[in-house]
């Protein structure tokens, strides 16, 4: 059986990855790291988890002996101690934006340093499995992506390709207070945020440049965008309003006969009525629908933002990376309600 790091253990992600773990059917967590609670043991500081309570949290990944690490850290995090794990053999998947973006000049531009490892670049594969799974299959490296990516990507990738919407590409984002990380800010603190709805990320969002660069990759017409996300009042969950121009007749239908036939063997995508969070959360799970909004459709995407945005999305690229079936582990039922 596979064994399996985690590092950032104690965070909402790293959380997050070993709770989708702890019932995987292969692999099995041996290692959790995480600087501010080593020593302790996993079962004292996560009692919600079944079956690595024995697990006892270390503090650096230098002895770190695994299959495939999950790297849940913030940004210039993990280009620190990739290399190291590649060279000892050791699948990575990063949750982090540290391999997202693959020219280092812009990661510069939008983290405000250099990229120290620049090497690795061209060797990470954005692991959107739904758009470039086969890539992930033979990858060593994969670069998990933002949550918001996550949700724009696969609602518009399909009609780009197909040519049938043009710019700009308007993408209204709301977001639970758990993509802000478990450290609380001035924003994301329960009394700031709990009776409003806040807009941030003005003028450009982080995730902006890594949707520009994906959108950029796809065959299709080029398009410009314009993400503006929201702080909601809630703790987990996405969902994207988007509005774009439809490039020929067919509307609602049009589009939705698009994303069936893209998805038609796509285990965690959803085609149908307008989705609520619920539905998602807790799963790994992307729910799309088309309405009609006066003269043009409005595309509705719902995903768990700590699951398909993040955890439950990186154990499906690390599924395909040991060439397993992608939803192994991962079929677990949303919340309803």
């Amino acid at each position: 059986m596979p064994n399996v790091a985690v590092v950032g253990a104690t965070g909402y992600l790293g959380g997050e990855i070993l709770r989708v773990l702890s019932s995987h059917p292969r692999f099995q967590v041996t290692t959790a790291v995480s600087k501010s609670r080593a020593g302790e043991k996993l079962a004292d500081v996560a009692p919600n988890l079944d079956g690595l309570g024995e697990v006892i949290l270390t503090e650096g990944t230098s002895a770190l002996d695994a299959d495939v690490a999950f790297l849940a850290q913030p940004a210039g995090e993990a280009m620190k101690v990739v290399p190291g794990l590649l060279e000892r053999g050791i699948r990575v998947v990063d949750l982090g934006p540290d391999y997202r973006l693959p020219d280092p000049a812009e990661y510069a531009r939008v983290y405000g340093r250099p990229h120290d490892d620049p090497g690795n670049l061209p060797r990470a594969v954005y692991g959107l499995p739904e758009l470039f799974g086969e890539n992930v299959r033979s990858a060593r490296l994969v670069a998990n992506p933002g949550c918001y990516p996550t949700a724009t990507l696969l609602a518009v990738a399909p009609l780009i390709e197909r040519h049938a919407i043009s710019g700009p590409l308007i993408v209204d984002a709301k977001s639970g207070t758990s993509g802000a990380g478990a450290s609380p800010s001035a924003t994301s603190h329960h009394p700031e945020a709990a009776a409003t709805v806040l807009p941030y990320g003005t003028p450009e969002h982080r995730h902006s440049p890594e949707m520009r660069a994906v959108l950029d990759r796809l065959p299709g017409p080029r398009v410009s965008l314009v993400f503006v996300p929201h702080l909601v009042p809630l703790v987990r969950g996405i969902l994207c309003s988007i509005y774009a121009h439809p490039t020929e007749a067919g509307g609602v239908a049009h589009f939705e006969a698009i994303y069936r036939e893209r998805y038609r063997t796509s285990s965690f995508v959803r085609v149908g009525t307008v989705p609520k969070l619920p539905w998602a959360v807790g799963t790994n799970r992307c729910y799309l629908s088309v309405q009609s909004a006066g003269d043009a459709p409005v595309i509705f995407s719902a995903i768990d933002n700590l699951g398909k945005g993040g955890a439950s999305q990186a154990v499906q690229n690390a599924n395909l990376m040991m060439g397993w079936d992608e939803s192994l582990g991962l079929t677990r039922s949303g919340f309803g309600v």
